[in-house]
């Protein structure tokens, strides 16, 4: 053999091997890619039509292992309860299913009607306002709330640390809530006079 076959077949297998490793390295997921990406795919996996589910595994892949859901507390609840994804998962298919049972079958649709994001490195905070309809066309809400979203970057794509969220209710309307945060006073909500 040829020194000059022995370096072609030296760097056609170089180029195979290359290839082999840029085949292998993880992708980095679309949902993952950015942090307007992953607050899209969030509304996008909860959402459902009235005889569908949330999409589960979507759902899931947007948050770090060990990730936390917290609910709105319910009024007769003695304290703020912290889920996994997983608990959340179930909590959420319960629901259906007993909509479901009770002959109701109506559709989930969440969309962001405002976003406010601050981050820092490898970090960000979204606070998103959504409003929630039974159709994706309907143009009243049944519910509005705001996320708090906290999201982190592991150097290849960003993930869901936490999800915390409250709805709007008389005594929590969504505008007078945004005015008060403005004003932080030792980790509470400073309340002003309207």
């Amino acid at each position: 053999m040829t020194v000059a076959a022995r370096a072609r077949g030296l760097c056609l297998a170089a180029l195979w091997a290359l290839a082999a490793f840029i085949h292998a390295a993880p992708e980095i997921p679309p949902d993952g890619s950015s942090v307007d990406a992953l607050v899209t795919a969030l509304y996008a996996s909860v959402s459902h039509g009235p005889e569908g589910e949330p999409d589960w595994e979507r759902l899931r892949n947007l948050f770090l292992p060990g990730a936390g859901v917290v609910p709105p507390k319910p009024r007769d609840a003695d304290s703020v309860r912290v889920l996994t994804v997983d608990a959340f998962v179930d909590r959420i298919r319960r629901y259906i299913a007993g909509r479901r049972q009770a002959g109701e079958t109506l559709g989930f649709t969440e969309r962001e009607t405002e976003r406010r994001a601050d981050g820092f490195g490898r970090i960000c905070q979204v606070f998103s306002t959504y409003e929630t309809v039974r159709a994706p066309r309907d143009p009243d809400p049944f519910a509005r709330g705001i996320h708090s979203i906290q999201l982190v970057h592991d150097g290849r794509r960003w993930w869901i640390a936490s999800l915390a969220w409250d709805t709007e209710r008389p005594d929590n309307p969504i505008l007078e809530s945004a005015r008060q945060n403005e004003h932080i006073v030792a980790g509470t909500p400073e309340r002003r006079d309207p």
